[in-house]
């Protein structure tokens, strides 16, 4: 049975660099301006992003490509919501991380984020640091950027 994550990171470190390089992030995210904010975070971690703005088209994407490696699913989506088109995504690939993001807490909220698939959860507003941190789980952890520079 899977568990989600819901690593405490509690203690993590802001001062790390991230290479991405290879690794390819879905972001299902339907405003403009959240798409944008998390595609800033993600700029330096040499990442191939993809956006998907409806449940649909982040089925799609994922039937299309691949290469994928995580998820960032916005569990608001018009259409089909982000817990139903998280389960699309495991009926084309099952053990893909999906990662839920979502202004709306709700008391079964994790519950239903379990339910889906989802591996974990980050509420928002969204602290680029945890995300760095929660995406380095599946795509590989950061290095603190006084090792990385000697």
């Amino acid at each position: 049975m899977r568990e989600l994550l819901f690593t405490d990171f509690s203690g993590f470190k802001v001062n790390k660099l991230y290479d991405w390089s290879g690794k390819t992030i879905l972001i299902a995210e339907d405003t403009d301006c959240s798409f944008l904010y998390l595609k800033t975070v993600l700029r330096n971690t040499q990442a191939v992003i993809l956006w998907a703005s409806t449940g649909q088209e982040a089925i799609n994407l994922v039937r299309e490509h691949r290469e994928i490696d995580v998820v960032l699913m916005d569990i608001n989506m018009p259409g089909i919501s982000g817990f139903d088109a998280t389960v699309a995504i495991h009926s084309i690939r099952k053990n893909l991380p999906v990662i839920a993001q979502t202004a709306y807490v709700h008391d079964n909220e994790v519950e239903l984020c379990y339910a889906s698939g989802c591996v974990d959860y980050i509420p928002k507003p969204i602290d680029k640091h945890l995300l760095l941190e929660k995406l380095g789980v599946f795509l590989g952890a950061g290095v603190e950027k006084s090792k990385r520079e000697i």
